[in-house]
């Protein structure tokens, strides 16, 4: 098990899968090419506004500022325009290479048009303006693109004041101011990201839950313990739990038993073989079924039958451990999975519940009888060529064999 604390929140998840990995990767390039679209229009509308109160607000002379903007601003237009349009004609694209693009392109015309109309003592402003690309940044792309957004921003901002001052009309920043603002933009910088990333990370592991259930899977939970700094995600966290334990309830369960229901077992299993893929250790799989069943049905009725698989199903849960799974496939077939359980283990188990089988009274407020079960016994390891569905066929071969041998036996 996988598990990941999300600031008081304990997400517990089987082990990925490859098909899983690519899955989640190519939802999240989507999300990407999503954001990146919508976000165009964005800086259509920011490019408006930072060119009107430069040439509003410039310390520069007006005629001579109008030119190289506008030159700053066809060539900013011009980088948004191609790149949508690249998105726009592939339906998946990389998640960082034209984010870390269109954030270079925000921070150089930003900057540039700052410096043609400003004096070096205004250089501030790129800091200002640029904290608005490194939210957006790593609320929409990440830790690594944010922290990228902040350093090219300083580096703009150092080049403007030091390298290439705009006119002499105002002293340029000294050092103690130079750090100054740096620090202060750092500080702002450095709190968005955490939090920013922090709320990213949390939620892409909500989201891989929330894919795990999507794809069928209900074993996984978000368990919740003493959150020290609660929010809305917490919120959320709590409301996935409690919808997963309910779904599980009602579609992974057998209503008469309790036990687990045929969907459940197969995902069960499944989760259980990747486990023992990724640790190479073994799963035992048990076939179960109760001998002469049909003639309880017909001598003494249905509910005195339903009776039977209820008190069966309350000795096999009893005898396995937690980490086991106990199922109902129907009927009065039974399947009991064993992680981690080798050759001798699994007979073990198999002899042990035979004999309590053999030893209880079934339906004892309605006529006491005596029932006996034949089982099947199947084993594969990780390394095994063989997938969870042949284990389980292996299982009910093996249970054939039980009964073809007599009932009331084990075969493996």
């Amino acid at each position: 098990m996988m598990t990941t604390t999300l600031i008081g929140t304990t997400l517990e998840l089987p082990s990925t899968t490859p098909e899983l990995v690519e899955s989640l990767r190519r939802d999240r390039e989507l999300l990407v090419r999503e954001a990146l679209l919508w976000q165009s229009w964005v800086r259509y509308a920011a490019l408006v506004a930072v060119v009107a109160l430069a040439l509003a607000f410039g310390s520069r002379d007006r005629i001579t500022m109008i030119v190289p903007i506008t030159l700053t601003g066809l060539g900013y237009i011009a980088c948004i325009a191609v790149t949508s349009m690249m998105i726009r004609r592939s339906e998946i694209i990389h998640e960082a290479r034209l984010p870390a693009l269109l954030i270079s392109a925000d921070i150089i015309a930003l900057s540039l048009v700052i410096w043609l109309s400003g004096t070096p003592a205004e250089m501030g402003r790129i800091l200002m303006g640029a904290t608005l690309v490194v939210q957006l940044s790593v609320f929409y792309f990440g830790r690594r693109l944010g922290t990228y957004a902040a350093l090219l921003a300083s580096l703009a901002y150092l080049t403007a004041t030091r390298i290439a001052p705009s006119s002499g009309l105002a002293a340029t920043p000294g050092v103690p101011q130079l750090l100054f603002s740096l620090g202060v933009f750092g500080l702002t910088s450095a709190v968005l990201i955490v939090a920013y990333g922090n709320f990213r990370a949390r939620m892409m592991r909500l989201r891989l839950f929330c894919k795990l259930v999507e794809d069928g899977d209900l074993t996984p939970s978000v368990s919740i313990g003493v959150d020290k700094r609660p929010d809305d995600l917490t919120l959320l966290a709590r409301s996935f739990e409690a919808m997963r334990a309910r779904l599980a309830e009602q579609i992974g369960t057998d209503p008469l038993t309790g036990c687990l229901n045929r969907r459940a077992l197969e995902t069960r299993l499944r989760t259980e073989w990747r486990q023992a893929k990724r640790r190479s250790s073994t799963v035992a799989c048990l076939a179960i079924d109760l001998d002469h069943f049909k003639q309880i049905n017909d001598t003494r009725g249905h509910p005195y039958g339903d009776i039977v698989l209820q008190e069966l199903a309350g000795i096999m849960k009893a005898t396995a451990r937690d980490t086991d799974a106990v199922a109902r496939l129907g009927g009065d077939e039974f399947v009991i999975v064993l992680p981690d359980t080798g050759w001798q283990g699994a007979l073990t188990f198999a002899e042990r519940l035979r004999r309590k089988v053999d030893d209880f009274d079934f339906g004892s407020s309605s006529g006491s009888m005596s029932i006996t079960i034949s089982v099947g016994v199947a084993l594969a390891r990780g390394t095994d060529p063989i997938s969870p569905e042949m284990l389980l066929q292996e299982a009910d071969r093996s249970l054939y064999k039980a009964k073809s041998g007599g009932r009331n036996r084990i075969f493996a």
